[in-house]
């Protein structure tokens, strides 16, 4: 993700980047999301290694179900409960073979390619952020 293009948040720019030594993914694995200035908790609910020279891997990802448990989301002192939630919309992500970043996109129906979208992500935990200032 590069920020002021793909994301305004320098620590969703920092997470986008964090993958060297990033486990492989599997199906359950805990993931985040990563938007303009939002995280999003959520769970890999499909892994497909591709064999190509640009991808390694490609999987499907939903957005999880979150609960607070106390505290506020406005001033950080939130703690949350995830809770996957198997009937929402899958998005599509890909990993990038040379940089090991995961690249968020959709299959062209035209086409059958892959386009790349806007977002990022990461792997092995689950984080829930919503700016407050929109």
């Amino acid at each position: 993700m590069n920020i002021g293009t793909q994301t305004n948040s320098l620590v969703n720019h920092l997470y986008s980047r964090m993958t060297v030594g990033a486990p492989a993914p599997v199906v359950g694995m805990a993931a985040t999301t990563l938007s303009w200035t939002d995280r999003h908790a959520a769970t890999v609910t499909e892994v497909t290694e591709l064999v190509s020279k640009v991808w390694a891997y490609e999987i499907r990802v939903v957005e999880d179900k979150v609960l607070v448990i106390s505290g506020s989301t406005y001033d950080g002192s939130a703690t949350f409960a995830f809770v996957p939630n198997p009937h929402r919309y899958a998005d599509i992500y890909r990993m990038d073979r040379k940089t090991g970043a995961w690249v968020h996109g959709y299959i062209n129906q035209d086409t059958g390619k892959f386009k790349r979208g806007q977002g990022g992500l990461i792997l092995g935990t689950r984080d829930h952020y919503v700016d407050p200032s929109f």
